[in-house]
C-alpha cells in the first residue's frame, strides 16, 4: 500500500508547493520596489548612477563621496547645515537647480597650497564640494548662494568647490555671493574654485565676490577670479558677471578670469587653454603695503607660468583701485542715502522665484528670497514607494505645462477604525400557546434565530469537510480499482 500511495502523495507536495510559490509572489514585488528606491548612499562607486529626489539624499553623499549621482528633483538648501565634502566620484544635476546653498562649511582635511614664491600653506576650504579631486560635476544649477565665512585660517572658497584637483566642471550654472573675512596668510575666492587645477567648461556665473583681510598688521597673500583665485586651469566657453570686493593689507592677485595662475602642482605641467570666454564685470579693491603690487586685470592678474593657449575671449572689465583704506569694500558701500523698491519675481516651471531689490539713489540691485520652481500637477500619479501606517510614501507626479516627472511625499496611510459591537439585549416574548402539531416548525425557526450566527460558518464548513471526503474515497476506490484489475490480470 505504501508503495501505491507514493504517487498521490507525490503530487499533493507539488501542489502544496505551487501554491507556496504564487502566495511569495506579492512578497517578492514589494522587494523589488523597495530595492529600486535603494539608500543612495548604498551605491558603491563604479555602478549605475544614484537618483537624489530629496534634501536627505543629497546629504547622504557625505557617506559615499566616491559615488555617482544624478540629481533628479530641484531642492530648497534653506536652512539645511551643509557639510564639508571631499568628493571624488560624478554629480550629474541635469539641469535641475540647488537653492540657497547658505555657509557651507569648511573642511577640517588640508591641502598644500602655494603662492607665486612657491611657499607652501597648509589649506582648508569651502564650497558645494569642499574639495574635488579626480571627480566630474555638471550640469546643475547652484542658484542663490549665500557664503560668507569669517576664518582665522589659511582657507579658499569657491561657489562649486575650494579646492580642485584633476577635476571637471561643466555646463554649471551659479549666482549669488561668497564672502571670506580671514586673518591669514594664504587666502581667496574664486567664482567656482578657489584654488587648483583641472576644467572648467561652459558655465555661467553671475557672482558678487567679498575678500577681506581683517589683520592689518601683516603681509598676506590675497586672492580672487571670477572663475579661479588662485592654480592652474583650463577655460572653455565660459560666461562670467563679477562683481569684485577686495580689501587687502598685504598682497592682492586679482583677475576677471583668474587672480593668479601659476602651475600646480609643480610637476603637473602640460599645455592649457583660456579660450571663448566672456567676462562682463569689475574689481574693486585697495592693497594697503607700501610695497605694492596690486594685481589686477581682466584675466589673469598675475601669470606666474604662461602655460595656455589664449584665444577668442571677450572682455568688458573695470579695473577700480581705491586709496581708501579705512572701511572695507562691499557692494553698495559709496551710497549713503539707499532707498529700495521690491519687486517680487514669480517663480515658472523652469526659473525660480526671487525679490528684486533696487536702490533708487544709485542703481544697485540685488536678488534675495529666492523659491523653487513651481508646476502644475497631475491628479494621477504612479506609486514609486508604498505610504504605511508610520511613513510617508513618496509619488510621480507630471506637470501638466512643461511635461517634467514630479516627484512629491505621499501622506501616510489613515488607519480604518474598528467598530466597536453594540450589544442590544434581546426581549423574551412570551411563549404562545401553540399546538403540538407545530411544535417542531417553532423548534426550527427557533434554531434559525438563535443560531443563525453559527450557520455561516457550519455551511462553509460542511462543504469543505464534503469535498476533502469525496477525494479521498476517489483515491480509494482508484487505488482499489486498480488492485482488482491486478489480481484479475494474474
Amino acid at each position: 500500500m505504501k508503495t501505491k500511495l507514493t504517487p498521490i502523495i507525490h503530487l499533493f507536495i507539488v501542489f502544496a508547493l505551487a501554491v507556496c510559490l504564487v502566495c511569495a509572489i506579492p512578497f517578492v514585488t514589494k522587494s523589488a520596489g523597495q530595492a529600486a528606491a535603494a539608500d543612495p548612499a548604498d551605491a558603491p562607486a563604479g555602478t549605475a548612477a544614484a537618483e537624489i529626489y530629496t534634501v536627505e539624499d543629497l546629504l547622504k553623499i557625505a557617506d559615499n563621496p566616491s559615488g555617482n549621482y544624478v540629481l533628479k528633483s530641484d531642492l530648497d538648501l534653506a536652512g539645511v547645515e551643509w557639510p564639508a565634502i571631499t568628493f571624488t566620484g560624478t554629480f550629474d544635476g541635469e539641469g535641475h537647480i540647488l537653492l540657497n546653498l547658505t555657509n557651507p562649511a569648511v573642511s577640517a582635511e588640508t591641502r598644500v597650497t602655494y603662492d607665486g614664491n612657491r611657499k607652501t600653506y597648509d589649506t582648508v576650504f569651502c564650497g558645494l564640494f569642499a574639495i574635488l579631486e579626480h571627480a566630474e560635476v555638471k550640469n546643475v544649477r547652484l542658484l542663490g548662494i549665500s557664503s560668507y565665512t569669517t576664518i582665522d585660517k589659511d582657507c579658499f572658497c569657491g561657489g562649486i568647490a575650494g579646492f580642485a584637483s584633476e577635476s571637471t566642471i561643466e555646463n554649471c550654472e551659479l549666482s549669488g555671493m561668497v564672502r571670506l573675512s580671514v586673518s591669514a596668510k594664504m587666502f581667496g575666492v574664486g567664482g567656482i574654485i578657489g584654488y587648483g587645477n583641472g576644467v572648467i567648461r561652459g558655465c555661467k556665473a553671475d557672482l558678487t565676490l567679498i575678500n577681506t583681510d581683517t589683520d592689518s598688521a601683516h603681509r598676506d597673500e590675497e586672492f580672487l577670479g571670477g572663475v579661479c583665485a588662485a592654480g592652474y586651469p583650463d577655460i572653455d566657453g565660459c560666461t562670467i558677471n563679477l562683481q569684485g570686493f577686495l580689501s587687502d593689507h598685504g598682497y592682492v592677485h586679482s583677475g576677471g578670469l583668474v587672480g593668479m595662475y601659476i602651475v600646480y602642482p609643480k610637476r603637473f605641467q602640460r599645455d592649457g587653454f583660456i579660450k571663448n570666454n566672456v567676462l562682463d564685470g569689475f574689481i574693486t579693491f585697495f592693497e594697503h603695503n607700501s610695497d605694492r603690487r596690486a594685481y589686477c586685470a581682466k584675466q589673469c592678474g598675475e601669470i606666474m607660468d604662461w602655460m595656455f593657449t589664449d584665444s577668442g575671449n571677450t572682455y568688458h572689465f573695470t579695473r577700480d583701485e581705491r586709496k581708501d583704506y579705512s572701511r572695507e569694500l562691499v557692494p553698495h558701500g559709496d551710497c549713503n542715502e539707499s532707498v529700495y523698491t521690491e519687486t517680487v519675481i514669480p517663480p515658472t516651471c523652469t526659473e525660480p522665484g526671487k525679490t528684486l531689490h533696487l536702490c533708487k539713489t544709485c542703481g544697485f540691485s540685488y536678488f534675495d528670497n529666492y523659491t523653487l520652481p513651481t508646476h502644475t500637477l497631475s491628479e494621477d500619479y504612479n506609486v514609486i514607494i508604498e505610504s504605511t501606517l508610520t511613513e510617508q510614501g513618496t509619488g510621480e507626479f507630471t506637470c501638466t505645462e512643461c511635461g517634467a516627472a514630479i516627484r512629491k511625499a505621499l501622506p501616510t496611510l489613515t488607519p480604518t477604525p474598528t467598530p466597536t459591537p453594540t450589544l442590544t439585549p434581546t426581549p423574551v416574548p412570551a411563549e404562545p400557546a401553540v399546538d403540538s402539531s407545530d411544535a417542531d416548525n417553532v423548534t426550527k425557526s427557533g434554531n434559525g434565530s438563535e443560531d443563525g450566527g453559527i450557520s455561516r460558518y457550519l455551511l462553509p464548513g460542511a462543504i469543505v469537510l464534503l469535498i476533502v471526503i469525496a477525494v479521498l474515497l476517489a483515491i480509494r476506490a482508484y487505488i482499489h480499482g486498480k488492485a482488482l484489475r491486478s489480481r484479475r490480470n494474474r
